[in-house]
């Protein structure tokens, strides 16, 4: 029965992990911590992602 229940609470863990990770990369918002270069250059940091349109906008 422990077993049972560990399973259970692993797979719901992993379950909203997995949701909460699809959520950041798929969807549309800031990328803090993400840095733009180009030519070797940092052109901004912490840009805004539309994936919709797929387009990264630097403010």
């Amino acid at each position: 029965m422990r077993n049972f229940a560990a399973g259970i609470l692993f797979g719901v863990l992993l379950g909203s992990s997995v949701t909460a990770l699809a959520a950041g990369v798929f969807g549309s918002g800031p990328l803090v911590g993400w840095t733009v270069v180009k030519d070797g250059e940092e052109v901004c940091s912490d840009p805004t992602v539309d994936t919709g349109s797929q387009e990264i906008e630097c403010d």
